[in-house]
């Protein structure tokens, strides 16, 4: 079951959603680990971000359903 958002009047699927507010989780903890020096310790930091990207993509889908439950709209 696919999930989907009512934004005015217009259905979205989930997937667009949770990927763009991981993206900018996941751009916000890029720059935070940019700040405390974080990438000295990483062996290949684009690597690293990407897997970063999905677990951060993967936490928004599982916890941001509950979250919204008004917005959330399941098919029949």
């Amino acid at each position: 079951m696919s999930a989907e958002y009512i934004l005015g009047g217009i259905y979205i699927d989930a997937a667009p959603v949770h990927g763009s507010i991981a993206l900018l989780i996941a751009l916000l903890l890029h720059r935070l680990l940019i700040a405390i020096r974080f990438y000295r310790f990483v062996w290949h930091p684009v690597l690293f971000d990407t897997a970063m990207f999905i677990l951060v993509w993967a936490l928004v889908t599982l916890w941001l359903p509950p979250l919204v439950p008004s917005l959330l709209h399941s098919p029949l």
